[in-house]
């Protein structure tokens, strides 16, 4: 017996599960008062001809917006022996209602003034971007590498969890960020009461620049 579930609006499982609002549709009527009015506010819109070029669509033909990848590549992790080891991962398209939030902290000393009101702030640099990305595995026909039903993705998403490395992550959000890689430091997934097709999953991580040593060597 097969048994089919109908999933409810995103927006409402991203407030049910994380306390996300997620905002309604832009309306023109909303800028002027005037239903669909021409002249409302579309300054900085680029038109195209097909919704295909400007987005990735879901199995239903909507548009994904700001998809995540965890690009494909040769990564490090522990065998059963407790050893370093090559594995190869191939690309994940992450779920494709996940939504991710970024914070990033100033390094700087902060110096108390004897007598006086405020302190002397010395900047450094900037602390490591703390990454968290939130959604849902549900059943996805459009999932390009095949993980189609929330059981595989689940997998997937364990495979990445178990490297001993920082890992490629490609985005346009990250991108704006100079972020083109993530350490993993956390996975949790969860149930959803009433929704037994439906699991909640969250990825702490945080970014990891490569730097690159130059050493000079006498002989």
């Amino acid at each position: 017996m097969i048994i089919e579930y109908s999933l409810p609006p995103l927006a409402n499982l991203f407030m049910d599960a994380f306390g996300i609002r997620i905002g309604g549709i832009y309306r023109p009527e909303a800028a002027t008062g005037n239903p669909d009015d021409p002249n409302a506010l579309f300054a900085g819109l680029e038109v195209v001809k097909e919704i295909n070029e400007s987005y990735e669509t879901s199995d239903m033909g909507t548009p994904i917006v700001f998809p995540i990848l965890f690009s494909s590549g040769v990564y490090k992790k522990y065998n059963e022996r407790g050893e370093i080891v090559d594995k190869k991962m191939g690309d994940f398209r992450l779920p494709i209602a996940s939504i991710v939030s970024f914070r990033r902290d100033k390094i700087m000393g902060v110096t108390r003034i004897n007598g006086g009101k405020g302190t002397v702030k010395e900047i450094y640099g900037f602390d490591d971007w703390q990454v968290s990305i939130n959604g849902f595995l549900i059943p996805d026909g459009s999932q390009p590498q095949g993980f189609k039903n929330p059981l595989e993705q689940e997998k997937e998403l364990i495979n990445w969890d178990n490297l001993a490395s920082s890992i490629e992550v490609f985005g346009e959000l990250f991108t704006v960020r100079k972020i083109k890689r993530l350490t993993i430091k956390g996975v949790t997934f969860e149930p959803m009461r009433g929704k037994p097709n439906i699991r909640t999953f969250t990825v702490t991580a945080i970014s990891d620049d490569p730097i690159e040593l130059n050493t000079k060597s006498r002989i």
